[in-house]
């Protein structure tokens, strides 16, 4: 067993590192180690995988999905939230940052990425706090940060994934997040309170805070050069119904969506399918919906719900491989048998998953280790496979903003401009407040399996 897999994890690693796509790393990994160890007979049973896989009604919920957050994003949603959220978290000491890391936890319960949400919220919410005198690398660490959420809060691309992959009840897996998600959300908001608190200088208003009279000429300066879409973001001059107009169909749509999935009125396809087309009424009741936007979300949609399914058909080949020849149960078997202690064994996991999420999305992670390692952590070491999903979830959220490799550290640079050295500075306190509640989540497990079970 122990040299199948050596040359299995050989292969792979070249296969990515010479630049092939990690779907079909996998799936070329899978078909070399069957003719290599297996024999060419049973190469057909890769095409009945793929068939399987590209017919399945699972594989609709990731497109559908991603439909709905495309629609929403390319609509305006993020931009509606993040003014309404300033309006009223204004008044408070780093209330931009607040209204950031809120606006991100709301549209990560729309979206399902998080690149996504951190680039939509980015995009807006940078320019705003830094225009108000915000320290540049708590800005883009606090958009780093929330953004994470996009992959915790369900809709989750990533739960679905490793649903698929693993057999486990996708409904559950996605309901599990909201808790762990809201406490991750909430603990940052603690930390942004903290922080400028003890420096108040990361949030330094333009207003009341200047105490000299050349800061005075700059902060003028500043309100004059501000456009109109920004004052929008800093100064909202709406009224309390504009502002409920602009935010309950987004928070109604996500009470839908969770709802008919907790009550089991809906499969999490059919959800999927409600908040697609919810989506795109609200962009159409709007008057924001176009041509363009419509054609690009669909395009989108497909492309992106394409690469899932070929990630899934790829993992499942590999899988079938790692099954035949008994590299899970050879695993699992040599873990019991080591004696080792099994958070000893989850915390070199963990580290695993951390490196692999500054190197490569989260369904990529999650194909590539899960079927290596499930047997072993679920039938030896006696671990919730749903619980399982959340911690591997939150483990590749510090990796995309770990630095120095970071997805999402790169998707802020493209889109906010801001240097490197800064976004790097930003995002160290919220891996923090991350790893931290990675150790809640393994204290109190039950933050992760409650909702779950009550279903």
């Amino acid at each position: 067993m122990g040299h199948y897999l050596a040359i299995m994890i050989l292969i792979l690693l070249v296969a990515i590192f010479i630049g092939t796509p990690v779907s079909s790393a996998i799936g070329a990994t899978g078909v070399i180690c069957c003719l290599l160890f297996m024999g060419d007979n049973f190469l057909t049973q890769f095409g009945s995988v793929a068939y399987a896989q590209g017919t399945s009604m699972n594989q609709l919920v990731c497109p559908l999905f991603i439909l709905m957050s495309e629609f929403l994003a390319r609509g305006g949603i993020a931009e509606d939230l993040y003014a309404v959220l300033n309006k009223y978290l204004r008044r408070f000491r780093g209330g931009l940052a607040l209204s950031t890391t809120i606006a991100c936890t709301v549209f990560a319960a729309l979206c399902g990425s998080s690149p996504a949400t951190a680039a939509s919220i980015g995009r807006i919410s940078v320019g705003s706090m830094t225009k108000r005198g915000y320290d540049p690398g708590f800005a883009v660490g606090t958009v780093a940060g929330g953004g994470t959420l996009g992959i915790m809060i369900p809709p989750s691309i990533t739960f679905v994934t490793y649903g698929i992959l693993t057999e486990t009840s996708i409904a559950k897996l996605l309901i599990a997040g909201i808790l762990p998600g809201l406490m991750l959300s909430a603990l940052m908001c603690l930390s942004i309170i903290i922080r400028v608190h003890i420096h108040p200088e990361l949030a330094g208003e333009i207003k009341g805070a200047i105490k000299n009279a050349k800061e005075q000429h700059n902060a003028r300066r500043m309100e004059e050069e501000l456009n109109a879409e920004e004052k929008r973001y800093l100064e909202p001059k709406t009224t309390l119904a504009q502002d409920l107009k602009l935010a309950i169909p987004a928070v109604v749509l996500i009470l839908i969506v969770l709802g008919t999935m907790y009550t089991g009125f809906a499969t999490p396809t059919e959800s999927a399918g409600i908040g697609a087309i919810g989506a795109f009424i609200i962009i159409l009741i709007q008057g924001r919906m176009s041509k363009d936007l419509f054609k690009g979300a669909l395009k989108a949609g497909a492309r992106t719900g394409t690469m899932i399914i070929f990630l899934l058909i790829g993992g499942f080949c590999l899988s079938y491989v790692i099954s035949y020849l008994g590299m899970a149960q050879g695993l699992a078997s040599a873990i019991a048998a080591s004696g080792v202690n099994r958070w000893t064994m989850m915390i070199l996991l963990f580290i695993l998953w951390f490196v692999l999420g500054c190197l490569m999305d989260p369904g990529s992670m999650v194909i590539l280790t899960i079927p290596f390692v499930f047997d072993a952590l679920t039938n030896v070491m006696g671990f919730d496979p749903i619980w399982i999903g959340v911690v591997s979830t939150l483990c590749v959220e510090i990796g995309m903003i770990t630095p120095p490799v970071g997805l999402n550290l790169f998707i802020l640079r493209s889109s906010t401009g801001v240097e490197m050295t800064k976004i790097i500075k930003g995002a160290l306190p919220y891996v923090a407040v991350l790893l931290i509640g990675l150790v809640i989540l393994c204290i109190f497990p039950q933050i992760a399996l409650l909702l779950p079970s009550m279903m």
